[in-house]
């Protein structure tokens, strides 16, 4: 289907795709000791919901229809299922026109056959980490603390040859640019700038997979690459980010450890949106609105943590602020700290830390974060909620941010 609406810019029915300028994929990356297995995939669009209104195509169902297939090998909860959020990528929300049912149920079936997949076909690796400062490729909308600083650095984590360090199989790479190369004149399908990443990746280091998932990309944005063109802009941005991910890749060194482990986590958020009513945002999108997922003023959603020997990788649903990975960074000893955004869900800004929501809340309605936002307070209540998770897979944490204390006796116990 070539003539769908394209989902991330303003509001309403706008921009309906002319044709594909580069086919859009799901990507998947399985990691498993033999007894303990985590997944990871990516679906091209502009983000989808853990559950939807109209059927049985949310990311929830995806991920229970993933471990039905490998018959209870890889548990729904150690499943993180993101979106590129390509703002040139089906609009897979509602707001921007939405997508027929048969091509809801296609995206879901194919996401979970991409998991699937991957599990069957694994063989024998060495995993190794590395990264690179990509910091001139990214910049935040706001220049005044606390919301000015930005997490520019790119992450790699790659399968190799169990007797050559050196042979590459397979990599994921995490990074924090929103997927807005090309702008809002574009109708040509195309996952912006990870999916041409990852194909370029796989052409230049002779892989047979590269998974691009984006990272914390909450109020940050790529900076503009020169070109006359869309397709020139995304062409040359894609190129410095391919560079920096050749730069972490002769980064790599070896993960430390062995231990394979996951979380999953329920939270309940009420609804505070001051600049957008809930009746209102509730006729627009296509996330279903009945309990769990709407019960009364709050919405419910999912984060997850997961740790490969000593990387401790987080998932969070929607467009978070750096400032969680930040916290995760200062008060987790971890190897590495992965941050997956738009994962499992999708519920707009994270914004964190709480005490910048007023700024941001100014800037809008010309800037869109305080639009789409659930509350003030929801990037903190998910950290704090990761927090959680962390000491539950064995990483050590002396303590919480005395703001955590809201959510302590929290009941985060999985209703579905």
């Amino acid at each position: 289907m070539t003539n769908v609406f394209l989902g991330g810019y303003g509001f309403g029915a706008g921009r309906k795709s002319t044709g594909v300028l580069a086919p859009i994929h799901v990507r998947a990356f399985v990691v498993s000791d033999g007894t303990h297995t985590v997944a990871f995939a990516e679906n091209e669009t502009q983000g989808a919901f853990a559950a939807y209104k109209k059927g049985p195509w949310g990311l929830t169902e995806t991920r229970l229809a993933v471990q039905e297939l490998t018959h209870g090998a890889i548990p729904a909860a150690n499943i993180v299922i993101g979106s590129d959020h390509s703002h040139s990528g089906p609009d897979t929300s509602g707001v921007w026109g939405g997508l027929p049912n048969p091509y809801m149920a296609t995206l879901r079936d194919l996401t979970a056959a991409a998991i699937a997949e991957a599990f069957n076909t694994m063989k024998p690796a060495q995993l190794l980490v590395g990264s690179t400062d990509a910091s001139e490729l990214l910049h935040s909308q706001f220049d005044a603390p606390p919301n000015d600083r930005t997490d520019g650095e790119l992450r790699v984590l790659a399968a190799a040859d169990p007797d050559d360090a050196s042979k590459i199989q397979t990599i994921l790479i995490n990074y924090a640019a929103h997927s807005t190369v090309m702008g809002a004149d574009n109708t040509l399908i195309s996952s912006d700038w990870p999916g041409v990443v990852a194909g370029k990746v796989e052409q230049a280091l002779h892989l047979d997979n590269a998974l691009v998932m984006v990272a914390d990309i909450g109020r940050t944005q790529p900076s503009r690459a020169e070109g006359a063109s869309n397709t020139e802009k995304l062409e040359s941005y894609s190129n410095l980010v391919v560079a920096k991910v050749e730069n972490a890749v002769a980064s790599l060194t070896p993960v430390h450890g062995k231990q394979i482990a996951a979380t999953h986590f329920f939270l309940r958020e009420p609804f505070g949106n001051q600049a957008l009513p809930y009746p209102i945002l509730d006729g627009i999108i296509s996330r279903n609105d009945k309990p769990p997922w709407a019960d009364g003023s709050n919405i419910g959603t999912v984060a997850s943590v997961m740790r490969i020997g000593d990387l401790l990788l987080a998932a969070i649903p929607g467009e978070g602020y750096p400032a969680i990975l930040f916290e995760l960074q200062q008060r987790v000893t971890a190897q590495k700290h992965f941050i997956f955004g738009l994962a499992n869900d999708q519920l707009g800004y994270l914004i964190a830390p709480r005490e910048g929501y007023p700024q941001v809340f100014a800037a809008s309605p010309q800037n869109d974060n305080a639009i789409f936002n659930v509350s003030p307070g929801i990037g903190d209540h998910i950290m704090c909620t990761l927090f959680k998770g962390v000491r539950q897979i064995d990483f050590a944490m002396p303590t919480d941010p005395d703001k955590c204390s809201v959510w302590a006796n929290e009941d985060n116990s999985l209703p579905f």
